[in-house]
């Protein structure tokens, strides 16, 4: 692949913390099924569709806190938003209510204008501010005037394959704002509040563009939308991994501002912290089988990726802000102090992102929304079969093997909301994993992951100096276990490394194939295409519900 950040270079700033990986392998991971490549029909049965849906079995933790009627395609109006708060979802639902009327209420006027914009899913509207002030005003620019036809197709594609699959009919969870989520005491809360004190974002026309947005409330309502997980968060996830492949240098960045897009839906009082924590898990299973599939990588991926690092690296020289995109992303701080910025603060993400240290703690922070852990910590480490996929462009020159002990590295703890169903999907944080140094032995055996770099980069580590001989057996002591050390965040948990010998060499990245998911609700097919050619050719029709 073109431009890949991660060279053999030492010059990465030094980490305020350290994932030790330490010689070890990751145990065989139950791999999750491929998401469908196109939508369901609606369900007869929860049961049912969790034998067929993988979208469903990703999230099926959430039936420990809500019971989900059966809803019917022909009868919408009397089976929709229906089910039961259960008694452990008391205190599980209950504190995600409250943490999301928190953060709606806790809203200024400037986060509500940008969760609005992001409402209208138009990844044009939201990511170009995610590459700083100037390489985003470039972005923007391409994209305006033709210059990145190739880029615009790749991501349009990833957009238009968003889905949440047959999980919202399923779960058929009601929305926060509506009037009495009890539907006249057909819904058991068990004590949860009928209405929340959801502030209702108004309309706003943007002055710079003269363009309106709206939450659209009621057309969710109208549609039978329902809350859980979120297909907007899909949405902004799944544009942000394509762009974060074709711009890795800015991977963390990219990825923190689809974690703002994902909470802005929280800002608008439409969905539940839950609900964002599952259209994240889901994005990352759909993306991870997409850059997995057949020729998609180089028939996709290569070519946007060389003509968007192309175009930034001529704006740069133009303006005598470099000569490649490297100093570009150096001279201009994208990646630093004057990159992508959020002044925001609330309940979750405490402290505003000003630099790529905060970007990745806001990041962070979001992956668990202040709940506390349901499930046992400190499991092994637990990376899906796919997953590698995701850090191809940030490491190009790692092997499958080697990318998965970098996401075991950088993984947060089990035993979070999620983490049992997902099988691992939970667990991934990639803001951290493409920010990292990364240390190969002699063999390429992973040996050190630090991440929270400002380059991502791969090294290989020196041989002891002939002046410091090893000490002899009879004076040595035995090697101590590697201690487990926090990751980026001061709120991160600990991370945890392999567990057992990597045999990773620097052989190539074997070929995976499989199957995608399916469409959402304001998405099309959930097929992206797999060649270039396909790339122009028309989607199905969205889906009428909205997300």
């Amino acid at each position: 692949m073109n431009a890949s950040p991660a060279q053999p270079a030492g010059t990465a700033t030094p980490p305020a913390t350290t994932a030790t990986a330490v010689r070890r392998t990751l145990p065989a991971a139950a791999a999750l099924a491929a998401l469908a490549l196109a939508a369901g029909p609606a369900l007869a049965s929860p049961a049912q569709a969790a034998e067929t849906d993988p979208s469903i079995t990703a999230l099926s933790e959430f039936e420990s806190y809500w019971t989900p009627a059966p809803y019917d395609k022909a009868d919408p109006a009397g089976t929709a938003f229906r089910g039961s708060v259960t008694e452990a979802g008391t205190s599980m639902l209950g504190q995600n209510d409250r943490t999301l009327v928190a953060i709606n209420n806790g809203a200024d006027e400037a986060q509500q204008h940008r969760a609005l914009i992001d409402a209208d899913e138009d990844w044009k509207q939201t990511l170009p501010d995610s590459l700083g002030p100037v390489l985003g005003k470039y972005f923007a620019e391409g994209l305006k005037d033709g210059s990145l036809a190739e880029t615009r197709k790749a991501i349009d594609a990833a957009g238009k394959a968003a889905s949440t699959g047959d999980a919202k009919k399923h779960f058929n969870y009601p929305r926060p704002f509506m009037d009495d989520r009890s539907l006249g005491g057909k819904n058991d809360l068990r004590g949860l509040e009928k209405k929340l004190g959801i502030e209702k974002v108004p309309d706003w026309t943007d002055p710079e563009t003269n363009k309106l947005h709206t939450a659209l409330y009621d057309g969710m309502v109208a549609g039978h939308s329902q809350a859980f997980p979120s297909g907007h968060t899909t949405y902004a996830y799944q544009v942000g991994l394509e762009l974060s492949m074709l711009v890795p240098q800015l991977a963390p960045e990219v990825l923190t501002r689809s974690s703002e897009a994902g909470n802005n839906r929280v800002v608008l009082g439409v969905h539940y912290p839950m609900d964002i924590m599952g259209g994240r898990i889901l994005s990352h299973m759909k993306m991870s089988t997409i850059f997995s599939e057949g020729t998609y990588p180089e028939d996709t991926i290569k070519p946007a990726q060389s003509e968007l690092q192309g175009y930034l690296a001529k704006r740069c020289k133009a303006d005598k802000l470099g000569d490649d995109l490297e100093s570009c992303i150096d001279k201009t701080g994208a990646a630093g102090t004057k990159g992508y910025a959020n002044p925001a603060v609330d309940e979750v993400s405490k402290q505003p992102v000003t630099d790529r240290a905060s970007a990745l703690t806001a990041y962070r922070s979001r992956m668990t929304y202040g709940f506390a852990k349901v499930g046992k910590d400190g499991a092994a480490p637990e990376v899906p079969a796919q997953a590698p996929a995701l850090l191809t462009s940030a490491f190009p020159t790692l092997n499958d093997a080697q990318r998965r002990d970098v996401l075991a590295a950088t993984e947060i703890d089990s035993g979070y909301l999620f983490d049992a169903s997902s099988k691992g999907w939970q667990r991934i944080n990639l803001p951290a994993a493409t920010s990292a140094k990364v240390t190969l032995s002699k063999d390429g055996t992973v040996v050190k992951v630090e991440p929270g770099q400002s380059r991502a980069s791969v090294v290989t580590e020196a041989e002891p100096t002939p002046s410091s001989p090893a000490p002899s057996p009879s004076d040595s002591a035995p090697a101590p276990e590697p201690s487990r050390t926090s990751a980026p965040a001061p709120t991160d948990e600990p991370s945890r490394a392999p567990k057992h010998p990597s045999q990773s060499t620097s052989a190539p990245a074997p070929k995976p194939g499989d199957g995608g998911d399916d469409d959402d609700n304001a998405s099309g097919p959930g097929r992206l295409p797999r060649t270039g050619a396909e790339l122009g050719a028309a989607l199905a029709a969205a889906a009428a519900a909205v997300g």
